[in-house]
C-alpha cells in the first residue's frame, strides 16, 4: 500500500498544478458564436493593415480557459480596469492567470468587450474591430477557448495548448 501512495504522489508531481475548471451553463452559445465567425473566410484590419483569413478550424471549449476568462471578467467588473494588465503589472494578466490555473500554452490571446448584451454581439464587435480582436478570432493556430460574461464585460481567452 505504501508503494502505491508514493506512486500516486509521484504521478501527481508530474502532472503540474491542477486548476479549477469552469464551464458556465450557457457556454455553448459563446462557443457557437466564435466558431460561426471562424467558419467564414474574411479580412481583418489591425492598425491600418488588412490581412485575409481563410475559414479557421472550430475551437474546443476548455474549462481551465473558462476559469481564466471568469477570473478576468470578475476582476474587470470589480475594478473597472478595462485592460489586458491587472494593477501595475506590465505582464499580460491572461498569461499569468493561465499559468496559475495549470493551463500550459504555446500562444494565448484575450479579447475584451464592454456593453455587449450577448455573446453574438461581443463577437460581432470583435469582428469589426481594428485593434486585433478579429485576428484573435480568426487565428488558425488557436485550438481552445473559454468565454465568460460578468456584469457588462465579456472576456474571450483563446489559446494554442502545449
Amino acid at each position: 500500500m505504501r508503494g502505491f501512495v508514493w506512486t500516486l504522489l509521484g504521478l501527481a508531481a508530474c502532472t503540474g498544478s491542477p486548476g479549477v475548471e469552469y464551464t458556465p451553463h450557457d457556454f455553448q452559445t459563446a462557443l457557437d458564436a466564435v466558431n460561426q465567425a471562424r467558419a467564414t473566410s474574411r479580412s481583418c484590419t489591425w492598425d491600418g493593415n488588412t490581412r485575409p483569413y481563410s475559414a479557421a478550424p472550430a475551437l474546443r471549449w476548455n474549462g481551465l480557459l473558462g476559469e481564466v476568462a471568469r477570473q478576468r471578467a470578475v476582476y474587470i467588473q470589480q475594478t473597472g480596469e478595462f485592460s489586458h494588465q491587472e494593477g501595475s503589472s506590465p505582464e499580460f494578466a491572461v498569461a499569468r492567470r493561465s499559468q496559475q490555473n495549470g493551463y500550459r500554452f504555446v500562444e494565448i490571446r484575450e479579447n475584451l468587450a464592454h456593453n455587449s448584451s450577448t455573446a453574438i454581439d461581443a463577437v460581432s464587435a470583435w469582428l469589426s474591430s481594428t485593434q486585433g480582436h478579429c485576428d484573435t478570432l480568426m487565428a488558425p493556430n488557436l485550438r481552445e477557448m473559454g468565454m465568460v460574461k460578468a456584469g457588462d464585460y465579456w472576456v474571450l481567452v483563446a489559446a494554442q495548448p502545449r
